[in-house]
């Protein structure tokens, strides 16, 4: 199926969790937005309140659901939202989950592998694993809504995967490379092609939500 000349992805990473613990919450049921990530999802809503949004689809995972359901509730009208086990979060966390980050290398050893070689464990997802389910996940809403716009409400390392391997990075920059709670990757196509990548902050997607004359630049990172 040839698609429409120009589409757009929206990569959206689920927005702030109540964590006063600060514990690895992973796969945790009852994971939920806190205060300040509402107030960020109702600013991506702003964001994308008045776009031509064709759909929205998200992780299974209740903080990436709250954040979608609260843009598909601000966007005029509102939007339907499906769920995709590809946009999940990262596997590994299964093993992370329920500790403070500063106990992680005395409770979860096997986290200090996963430093050194990302991807060797075999509950490890690899960064080329985690981009393969990612680009699924975007090439399934490019085929389904060809030459519109969607939104994809995801996770941290997921996300960051699909960068590191659409920009060509080390996979050792999942260490590092960051797409911040609220924050999202714009990712245009031409066809089925990828053709610009902006990564956008929440400060800057608060600031674009303001200001909704403010253009789009589109940039690879």
């Amino acid at each position: 199926m040839e698609l429409d000349s120009r589409s757009r992805i929206y990569l959206v990473r689920h927005c702030d969790v109540h964590n006063p613990e600060g514990i690895i919450y992973g796969f945790r049921p009852g994971t939920h937005l806190s205060t300040y990530g509402v107030a960020q999802a109702r600013i991506l809503g702003s964001y994308f309140r008045n776009r031509p949004i064709s759909a929205l689809v998200t992780s299974p995972l209740e903080r990436a659901m709250e954040t979608a359901s609260i843009i598909a509730n601000t966007h005029t009208p509102p939007l339907s939202m499906t769920v995709s086990d590809d946009l999940r979060e990262a596997d590994f966390n299964r093993y992370l989950e329920g500790i403070r980050r500063p106990l992680i290398p005395l409770l979860r050893p096997l986290w200090l592998i996963h430093l050194a070689a990302p991807g060797l464990l075999p509950h490890d997802e690899s960064v080329d694993t985690q981009a393969s389910r990612m680009n699924r996940a975007v090439h399934g809403a490019l085929h389904a809504n060809p030459g519109g716009e969607s939104i994809l409400v995801s996770h941290g390392d997921p996300i960051q995967s699909f960068w590191i391997a659409a920009s060509g990075r080390s996979k050792y920059a999942i260490h590092h490379l960051q797409c911040a709670k609220g924050g999202m990757l714009i990712l245009d196509f031409e066809h089925d092609a990828l053709t610009n990548l902006e990564y956008l902050s929440p400060l800057e997607i608060r600031f674009r939500a303001a200001h909704p004359d403010a253009r789009d630049e589109s940039r690879l990172h």
